[in-house]
């Protein structure tokens, strides 16, 4: 996708349509494509050319949109940031890529001056909200450009976005994709869930993940309004969706978690929305029930993927949803998607192995660390690293990480089997499994929970549930309550933090 060209074609045909609405303010798409030109030569002014990294250090908002696009249409690669980066965190990332710019907040400016001292690539500061001297202003950027069409020679497989993620050696992984991989979000999402122009999208996930480009990237293909979400709280939510129309949204459990618990449910006109999708860790299935119990408008479903894999790699078809609501969905248009077993071989259905995968998803590798990327490319199959099995008709399960897989008594024990029987327990409101360093067994089973508001259940109650459903190797030997479960910045458990 060479953004310019698709977002120009998309204002030609929709205009004064609503592009993004974030709170009381909004863009039309005829907006969005001119102040995306102003930006993009406001940059090019100051020096910033095709080829250069820019890091955005933006939280959800109409500038992150603005920012990611003019960006890419001038020909740079994006390197969207978690706000939440601690300052040597961000440091090692943009020393990593080289960064040429950074636009942020005046927020921010503080992480971003401690992280960036004696950076002497980094040439550019671009902060919205600020006034003075020390860095560029962003709205005077905005306001200065000319609005004119950029002309840049850009190709399908030059480079579009730095995604960085976490590693285990310290050192931080930045997945490379490239333009044409920007199309496939997009494609997939509307041939699997016939989702296009008249749709709208309700954002609950970080835009500064893969989320915000995948969003970004949908809306100007299809004109499709996105619709950003001011507060993540239950109300706020809910009343956007009743206020914009929102069609579909997707993001990760604990979300839709708390929009349950919410009292006023019954209080929003919620009937707009038709799909949402739970996504980014094993989902329990009795969350997706009661969910649609709540929401019976609406089709749950599941879909799979990392940042390496543009995301989507499984998604479930709306015709399948009902009886497929416990599995992560069948492999999407392009990809090839498998189960393997340690020793490269294919596995047959219902055999449990690693989830790898064939296809144009796959990311160009990971930034300057060719070995890293050859260690999770071969022989054409990328290695999610994830454990799963799939059924007859083509659909995967998502059974937990191949690092997370309890190894008891010279058995294996997969987490997301254990979570979710206890989550389907009346008064276990979120649950994490982990194996904890055993002398005899090698790992003992623990069981970490968070009771539902009011429920009461004891150690050795839910053992005991456990032992009446389980074989008895599956069964977690200790259980402990917490009032909350450590979560990444995406939501994801961090389970290391339990086996403490």
């Amino acid at each position: 996708m060479i953004i310019g060209e698709t977002l120009k074609k998309t204002a030609q045909e929709y205009g004064e349509k609503a592009a993004v609405i974030w709170g009381e303010k909004k863009l039309s798409f005829s907006e969005l494509y001119e102040r995306m030109n102003r930006l993009s030569h406001g940059m090019k002014d100051l020096g910033i050319k095709q080829g250069d990294r820019v890091a955005l250090i933006l939280p959800n908002s109409i500038q992150f949109e603005e920012s990611y696009l003019a960006t890419v249409n001038l020909g740079g690669i994006a390197m969207p940031i978690d706000v939440r980066t601690k300052a040597q965190e961000l440091r090692d990332i943009l020393s990593d890529a080289g960064t040429a710019a950074l636009i942020t907040t005046n927020q921010f400016t503080q992480l971003v001056e401690e992280a960036g001292k004696g950076l002497d690539f980094l040439k550019n500061i671009i902060v919205s909200g600020y006034e003075g001297d020390k860095f560029v202003s962003y709205e005077k950027l905005v306001e200065q450009g000319t609005p004119e069409e950029m002309e840049v020679d850009i190709k399908g497989d030059d480079e579009a976005l730095y995604l960085y993620t976490s590693g285990t050696t310290g050192r931080p992984k930045g997945v490379v994709l490239t333009f044409d991989q920007l199309d496939l979000f997009p494609e997939t999402i509307n041939k699997v869930l016939d989702i296009a122009g008249e749709d709208v999208n309700g954002i609950l996930l970080p835009m500064s993940h893969i989320s915000g480009p995948i969003y970004c990237n949908i809306s100007i293909v299809y004109g499709m309004t996105m619709v950003i979400f001011e507060q993540l709280s239950p109300d706020s939510i809910l009343g956007a969706i009743e206020k914009h129309g929102v069609t579909w949204t997707h993001g990760v459990p604990p979300i839709f978690s708390m929009i349950l618990k919410s009292p006023n449910i019954k209080k929003f006109d919620t009937s707009s929305l038709r799909i949402a999708a739970m996504m980014g860790m094993t989902v329990p299935p009795e969350l997706m029930k009661a969910f649609q119990e709540n929401f019976p408008h609406t089709k749950m479903i599941q879909g799979y993927g990392l940042t390496e894999t543009s995301p989507l790699l499984t998604l479930t078809y709306l015709k399948d949803a009902d009886r497929k609501m416990s599995s992560i969905g069948k492999a999407v248009p392009r990809a090839e998607v498998a189960i393997m077993d340690e020793k490269g071989a294919l596995l047959p259905v219902g055999e449990v192995g690693e989830i790898v995968a064939k296809g144009p998803q796959i990311m160009k590798g990971y930034h300057n660390q060719p070995e890293m990327t050859a260690e999770i490319i071969r022989d054409g199959w990328f290695h999610t690293g994830d454990i799963g099995k799939c059924d007859e008709d083509g659909y995967f399960y998502h059974m937990g990480r191949k690092d997370d897989m309890i190894i008891t008594g010279g058995l294996n024990v997969y987490p997301a089997e254990v979570e979710n029987l206890l989550a389907q327990h009346p008064a276990v409101g979120e649950v994490a499994v982990v194996g904890v360093p055993d002398e005899k067994r090698g790992a003992v089973i623990k069981a970490v929970v968070v009771l539902k508001k009011g429920a009461e259940a004891g150690e050795k109650d839910l053992i005991k549930y456990c032992r009446e459903k389980l074989t008895n190797y599956k069964v977690p030997q200790m259980v402990e309550f917490r009032d909350s479960l450590p979560r990444t910045g995406t939501g994801k458990v961090q389970k290391t933090e339990l086996t403490k």
